[in-house]
């Protein structure tokens, strides 16, 4: 028995160095003998951190009740504004296109006029100008063309040239019968000659308008 206690003292410490050389634990027990590492550690919150959420506040009041339409406010056609800005930026690609065969309309009963072409030239030009304002009011009534500042001229103006066509077929057909001091004086040709005079001015404003809407 005493052996054995013998031969285990003298094998103690050979044991004690084979542990703490394969072992990479510390062989003390004491963390204060080994800290660790000792630098400054990154911020790692800081690089990942999300962002604040911001609140935004619309710029109108909103109606989650909203039923009748009746409560929003008409859209402004008789601003100038809204008619040549926002209306004009909404132009369909059919509509400049009789816009601009319109042009070429207008331009000849100009020519007419200036020419002091016959009665029955004139009253042909203005017959098939007529025709074409009256096609254009079948396509855009009531669309959104129909408030374009052209369409309204062209309205206007196809109106006023139909009316001095007539005048001058009727004179044609009834100035040797009617006296033009009385009556007759309507178809007097200084009378003819001035209402041509105010057409003139009125297409020249038409063409300007026209060719400003392409």
């Amino acid at each position: 028995m005493s052996l054995i206690i013998g031969l285990i003292i003298l094998s103690a410490p050979a044991y004690s160095w084979w542990w703490s050389k394969n072992d990479d634990r510390p062989v003390s027990d004491n963390v204060m003998d080994n800290p660790g590492y000792k630098g400054t550690l990154p911020d790692l919150e800081k690089d990942y951190k999300l962002p604040d959420e911001k609140v935004v506040t619309p710029i109108y009041e909103a109606d989650e009740d909203f039923t009748d339409p009746s409560t929003l406010k008409p859209v402004p056609r008789n601003n100038p504004a809204f008619v040549n800005i926002i209306l004009k930026s909404d132009k369909s690609s059919s509509y400049l296109n009789d816009v601009n065969d319109m042009i070429g309309y207008v331009e000849k009963l100009i020519e007419s006029i200036e020419n002091q072409e016959s009665d029955q030239l004139f009253i042909a030009k203005a017959r098939i100008f007529k025709f074409k304002v009256d096609h254009l009011k079948k396509v855009y009534d009531g669309k959104s063309e129909s408030y374009f500042a052209s369409y309204k001229q062209l309205q206007k103006t196809g109106a006023h040239t139909d009316a001095i066509a007539t005048l001058r077929q009727e004179a044609v057909t009834y100035k040797k019968y009617l006296a033009y001091q009385t009556t007759g004086s309507v178809y007097n040709p200084a009378n003819i000659a001035q209402q041509l005079e105010y057409l003139l001015a009125e297409l020249q404003d038409t063409l300007m308008i026209l060719k400003d809407e392409r």
